[in-house]
């Protein structure tokens, strides 16, 4: 099954989606202790003569929506709202549709007004939807086409491991009516939606409503590849792989641990028959591991497929099977949202009657980004380095970019920037960027920050992430170079490196505020700053060295923004800031001449690698001292290191100061050698095993091994410069706006290495200063460089 195709897809307020709400009526309403608000509504289409021909719908829900069309699910939404804009779903029914009577089913789940549920979906509280569309002469529009009913005997919560997201389950099959998709199905007792004037609160106005800016998510049916282990071995839990049906006797209380092959997220579905009042748990884990320290906080983990000494954690949902299902007609039960799993432990307890269990289905849901980024090379290492980071990167793209699926399922500043780029190397799709950078600069408060993470019903601020969104306008403007959306950020830029201006002291630093308010001055997940939560000692006057260089290093992506923008008396400020600071603080007591290093703060001793490298990215060191400072800093074992967190940080940092032999893939091995599919969060908490921005891979092989990088924004102009490399041969491509870079280099005699570049006329070549034999032949089809290093 192929994600549905997106219609309307500009992001602009239209007619088509001017109408009303509508909801249930509000004696019918039930809620309970559930975080969520649970209802559906049902429609029947009969069509007579079927035309192969679009069948727009466009939907809404407040919060959240998964659109069925005879018994198949075609669409889960809508697109997370951004600041005070909400958006509305297109989605073509058209395919799903057959001759006869066709059965629309749409469930919505409305998040209470208070800080539970999913911490990534805005809300207001007032379960509603929007539909606007009309098929075979059945106005969807208005309540007359739809009956509507709460979902009894189905109750969502916070679970302890998924904390932020709400979306566990207890749901009781017959209560909850689980044959409610069926034609068969009778609705004659349920209601006829009310319109949303008639609801409570209805003097508040519904947000205006945007067509969604984009695609929605894939919907990929996957094979369960194999069993982990299981509690009962005389159960033939094979046969479900086969297609067969498992019985599981009456009185029983078995389970079975399914391996999906490599971490994933999909919507689940299980189907069963007979077995009235058997209870089902089913608990997605990432992975195997010892009993966790704190939950969901600090795990303890090894061998992530290790079953004999670890064990599955997480949050189960449950589900009480009503017994009605026959083999023609088996009982389903799906979670409504997805879930992030490599391992599913399916447990089953049986009542009084044996219950046939005769499918477990997966279906992968991700943003559907086409990828035409390549890279491959001499080194088979390399290449499971490449195919881990695009299956994490892929996991941690939904309807924006997220941190980690299976915890939270929010958009950070600093972790998107590096998604957006590793993104910009896969494909030449940026829908998801724009979104991301749209996120951003709609929070924040007055002080001037965007918020750390956005779309969330929760703030908060984490200075340094607001310069990360700075540098991802930047990168933007460099990879894709659209001039009108970007000028609308400039007094957003402005009002973010103005919070920074304003906490200057006389001698360069960055005074940060304390960490018991609304702030957090989170830098990095390195061991030394565990019990900090992630924040370098900053000594009494709370002198951030850190910080300094990140606003340095923001006010020079600043000027470039500023520059392509036209804006040149800006831009030339902002550099004017940027190398003031540089050489004040490069000078001044951040350094410490006894050990060769720069402190954290303004007194003591050195204390990090992170110091170092945002003195090389800021530009107040260069040249041969840059390289001697990394080379040194990185070997040194008394500063603390950088994580997954910050490598790409690291690495960009040594490449710069041409110290490329520091550069260390070792923990990524690490991590391969202790069976993670996916790239962990961090080796503090060692919380998620699915965080991409450990998928540094995508930007640096691209940009280093092959040498590819941006020389004018919009990648007018691109550079080809190879890093040194220990590499027999690499090729690979790089998208642009233009089309395809393609580079193949091969080692010949001696440290020599051919070069061969082809690149859309469009875009211009420059090659490294040291290279020779350099031919370059153009047509109208592309453009080719050679060259020798």
């Amino acid at each position: 099954m192929k994600s549905p195709e997106l219609i309307h897809d500009d992001g602009r307020t239209s007619p088509d989606l001017d109408g009303p709400w509508f909801g249930l009526p509000l004696e019918s309403v039930e809620n309970g202790d559930s975080v969520a608000t649970s209802m559906r509504f049902r429609a029947r289409v009969r069509i007579d003569d079927l035309v192969n021909a679009p069948a727009p719908l466009h939907i809404a829900a407040d919060s959240r929506y998964r659109l069925t069309v005879n018994g198949e699910l075609v669409a889960a939404g809508p697109a997370k709202p951004s600041g005070g804009t909400w958006f509305a779903d297109t989605v073509d029914v058209g395919p799903h549709l057959s001759p006869g009577e066709n059965i629309l089913g749409i469930d919505v789940v409305s998040y209470t007004a208070s800080a539970l549920g999913n911490a990534s979906v805005p809300r207001t509280g007032r379960p509603g939807l929007l539909v606007r569309g009309t098929i075979a002469g059945v106005d969807l529009s208005t309540p007359a086409a739809w009956k509507c009913r709460p979902v009894s005997g189905r109750h969502f919560h916070q679970g302890s491991n998924t904390v932020f997201l709400g979306i566990q389950e207890t749901v009781d099959g017959e209560t909850s009516q689980h044959d409610w998709l069926a034609a068969w199905f009778d609705d004659a007792a349920w209601f006829t939606p009310v319109l949303d004037s008639q609801q409570p609160f209805s003097a508040v106005p519904r947000p205006a409503l945007a067509g969604r800016p984009i695609p929605h998510l894939t919907l990929d049916p996957v094979p369960v590849a194999g069993i982990a282990t299981a509690s009962d071995p005389a159960t033939d839990w094979e046969a479900l792989l086969r297609g067969e049906a498992v019985e599981i006797p009456a009185g029983s209380d078995v389970s079975v641990d399914l391996d999906a092959g490599y971490l994933m997220t999909a919507f689940l579905s299980v189907a069963v028959e007979a077995g009235r009042g058997a209870r089902l748990e089913i608990t997605a884990a990432e992975c195997y591991e010892q009993p966790p320290a704190e939950v969901p906080w600090l795990r303890r983990k090894a061998d992530r497929a290790d079953h004999v000494d670890g064990d599955l954690y997480g949050d189960p949902d449950t589900y009480v099977v009503a017994g009605s299902g026959t083999r023609q007609r088996p009982e389903r039960y799906s979670p409504f949202w997805f879930r992030t799993f490599r391992f599913l432990r399916l447990r089953i307890i049986t009542a009084d009657a044996a219950v046939l269990v005769r499918q477990l289905t997966a279906t992968r849901t991700h943003y559907p980004l086409p990828i035409s980024g390549t890279f491959a090379s001499s080194s088979d290492v390399d290449r499971r380095l490449w195919d881990v980071s695009v299956r994490t990167l892929l996991n941690c793209m939904h309807e924006t970019f997220e941190d980690c699926p299976f915890y939270e399922q929010l958009q950070y500043a600093m972790d998107t920037r590096s998604q957006a780029l590793f993104s910009l190397h896969l494909s030449a799709d940026d829908r998801l960027i724009r979104r991301a950078i749209e996120d951003f600069a709609a929070s924040g408060d007055p002080m001037g920050l965007t918020e750390s993470r956005a779309p969330s019903v929760e703030p908060q601020f984490i200075p340094g992430f607001s310069l990360y969104w700075v540098r991802m306008v930047a990168d933007h403007v460099a990879y894709v170079g659209d001039r009108p959306f970007t000028e609308r950020f400039i007094g957003r830029i402005d009002a973010v490196l103005g919070y920074f201006e304003d906490r200057l002291a006389a001698d360069g630093f960055v005074l940060s505020p304390d960490d018991d308010g609304p702030v957090w001055n989170f830098v990095d997940w390195t061991d030394a700053w565990r019990l900090s939560r992630g924040v370098p000692e900053l000594g009494p006057r709370r002198a951030n060295t850190i910080a300094t260089f990140m606003y340095i290093a923001a006010l020079r992506a600043a000027a470039s923004i500023a520059e392509f923008c036209g804006r040149h008396g800006l831009s030339h400020e902002y550099l004017s800031r940027a190398n003031a600071l540089a050489d004040l603080t490069a000078s001044g007591p951040a350094w410490d001449d006894a050990t060769g290093y720069f402190r954290d703060t303004d007194r003591g001793q050195p204390q990090s690698v992170h110091a170092q490298v945002w003195a090389v990215l800021a530009g107040a060191v260069t040249g041969a001292k840059a390289a001697d400072l990394l080379r040194r800093a990185t070997a040194d074992t008394e500063l603390a290191p950088c994580s997954y967190a910050t490598a790409l940080d690291l690495f960009d940092a040594l490449r710069q100061a041409g110290a490329d032999e520091r550069i260390d893939w070792t923990p990524w091995q690490d991590m391969l050698a202790m069976n993670l599919t996916t790239w962990a969060e961090d080796t503090v908490s060692l919380r998620s095993d699915c965080h991409a921005w450990g998928s540094v891979p995508l930007q640096h092989f691209p940009r280093y091994i092959l040498g590819v990088s941006p020389a004018a924004p919009g990648f007018t102009a691109a550079a080809i410069d190879p890093a040194p490399s220990h590499l027999d041969w690499a090729q690979g491509t790089v998208p642009t706006p233009h089309g395809l870079i393609t580079v193949h280099w091969t080692r010949g005699s001696g440290s020599t290495r051919t070069v061969t570049v082809t690149a859309p006329p469009a875009v211009e070549l420059t090659h490294p200063a040291a290279a020779f034999d350099v031919t370059e032949q153009i047509d109208v089809a592309h453009r080719t460089l050679t060259f020798t290093l």
